[in-house]
């Protein structure tokens, strides 16, 4: 944003702009932030269930629970560090325990919905420890209000009180908050993950099936299936695109956040954008742009690596382990039309410190600072 200002406006525009930003909040004695002007900071990240969802009574964990502690603890530390206004936050596991415990930590206001839980009755039913989602945070100034949630995929009937699925189900939850007297919607998603229907990994299934010995079947269900899931993500883009033109006020700013599970030039993707939506990141020369990072992130090298030199149960579980080692950026903060990208002041990936030698998440964040005119 500071490239283009200096094209367009005198320097003093520039330090105004500056001084604005600067002014954004200020804290109060007692800690709480006071919002000052019309510059929102927004985080999200996939805060990780730390489950590997196989299981039927229970599903498997990572970690012990003093180590899903001190995971907890790193996040802490690092929203406090970047001082978000509202954080958008995926895999929220146990639910509303996690986000309850969260926004008291924060002091923050949050609205929440169950994504995936299995069969459940409140809090009992199986799987006994999923019962996982998204949520919204926001400063108590900001009046962070729920205004609609959709089902984007997967069978069954899911609410915050009721679950009957026995299959991946993805969602979008769409708040309003309130700046100025001015609505600004803010949504968070998650979609449908799997390895992208691209022209390496189909050469890589015949790769596969050659050097380790996949039969013509298992390559023909793997291509059926590399097709389906990437259908499923296209349908999800679609349906979201949908809904939110018939949530969000004409004119009206609207943030769409979380882990889309796919890259800005996947067909998904590349729909969704073209309804008037736009990525905020601003590469950096310094930093990696990967929100997911086998290369560096402590806990994928902890948890997920493993010999994919050798023969795995299907030739598409075996293609997927090899893309769930590859870097990539999969979590967005996206924008409407109505904040245009000059708006955004700064944005960066977040969360990739160690504390005490812990990633918060097996996902790196998203921040951005933003404008709302």
């Amino acid at each position: 944003m500071i490239k283009i200002l200096k094209k367009v406006c005198t320097p003093f525009i520039v330090l105004g702009v500056i001084v604005t930003l600067s002014l954004s909040s200020k804290t109060s004695l007692n800690g709480t932030q006071t919002l000052l002007s019309n510059s929102l900071k927004v985080m999200t990240i996939n805060v990780w269930s730390g489950l590997d969802y196989i299981g039927t009574f229970k599903m498997g964990e990572y970690e012990t629970p003093q180590i899903r502690e001190k995971r907890y603890q790193a996040l802490l530390k690092e929203i406090a560090n970047l001082n978000p206004d509202i954080i958008a936050i995926n895999e929220a596991n146990f639910l509303p325990d996690y986000i309850k415990r969260l926004a008291n930590d924060l002091n923050y206001d949050y609205i929440y919905h169950v994504g995936v839980a299995g069969l459940k009755i409140g809090r009992c039913g199986i799987p006994t420890n999923l019962k996982e989602g998204d949520g919204l945070l926001a400063r108590k100034q900001l009046q962070l209000k729920q205004v609609r949630q959709k089902k984007l995929s997967g069978g069954g009937i899911i609410t915050n009180c009721f679950s009957f699925h026995t299959q991946d189900a993805t969602q979008v939850l769409v708040g309003r908050i309130m700046l100025n007297d001015k609505p600004v919607f803010v949504a968070v998603t998650h979609w449908h993950a799997s390895p992208f229907d691209t022209p390496q990994n189909r050469t890589l299934l015949k790769e596969l099936k050659d050097t380790y010995g996949y039969s013509d079947d298992e390559y023909n269900q793997a291509i059926q299936k590399l097709e389906a899931d990437n259908e499923w993500r296209k349908n999800e883009s679609i349906a979201m695109a949908e809904f939110l033109k018939k949530v969000v006020h004409d004119n009206a700013p609207c943030i769409v956040m979380g882990d889309f599970n796919t890259t800005l030039d996947s067909p998904e993707m590349r729909y969704f954008l073209s309804q008037g939506y736009h990525d905020t990141f601003l590469p950096s020369k310094n930093a990696s742009p990967y929100t997911w990072n086998p290369m560096e992130n402590a806990n994928i090298k902890k948890y997920y690596v493993t010999d994919t030199n050798t023969k795995f149960d299907s030739l598409y579980a075996h293609c997927t382990k090899i893309n769930d080692l590859q870097p990539k950026t999969i979590d967005y903060i996206l924008t409407n039309s109505v904040i245009p990208l000059t708006m955004v002041h700064r944005s960066t990936v977040c969360c990739t410190t160690l504390h005490d030698g812990y990633h918060p998440s097996d996902h790196f964040g998203v921040f951005a600072e933003i404008l709302i005119q």
